[in-house]
């Protein structure tokens, strides 16, 4: 993962809800899969079991989230585990097939929850996090996103 792509995930957990988080887990976790294909495909294994790694803690992240005092919650923890055994097997075996497989359910389930967020209307689950505005400033040609709120405890209470 890019340092452009982590800054980006940063910036949208700093603001996000509940709901907003699962999808950007999602996010994360189809960019360490993208990676690990691309390890592959440039025969670099040591690469490829790094984002399997990252990856497989990414679910494992997503399992710790599922409520399953459900019957849905329930359904979706087992679908997580399936995951988890399809990544030890595209580990196990160098198989990117395994990896696309994951990475065709957790795109789905990603769709599924990006429409969900739309309708959830929580606050964000972190606090005291600095404020960024987006726009064009000091750069007509370029974006760039200065915080405003530069304060020592940025994210954490005090």
């Amino acid at each position: 993962m890019t340092n452009e792509k982590v800054k980006d995930f940063t910036m949208r957990v700093a603001g996000a809800n509940k709901t907003e988080m699962i999808v950007i887990l999602y996010d994360i976790a189809v960019t360490y899969a993208k990676d690990a294909i691309a390890a592959i495909d440039h025969n670099d294994k040591p690469l490829f079991r790094q984002e399997v790694g990252k990856i497989r803690n990414t679910i494992k992240e997503l399992m710790n989230s599922v409520n399953t005092s459900t019957d849905l919650g329930v359904t979706l923890l087992r679908l997580y585990i399936f995951c988890s055994g399809e990544l030890t097997k595209g580990f196990i075996d160098y198989d990117k097939d395994a990896i696309y497989h994951v990475m065709s359910i957790i795109m789905k389930l990603r769709e599924s929850y990006a429409e969900l967020s739309k309708k959830d209307t929580s606050g964000p689950v972190m606090s005291n996090t600095e404020k960024v505005y987006a726009g064009f400033t000091y750069n007509k040609n370029c974006v760039t996103e200065p915080a405003t709120d530069l304060s020592q405890n940025r994210g954490m209470l005090v």
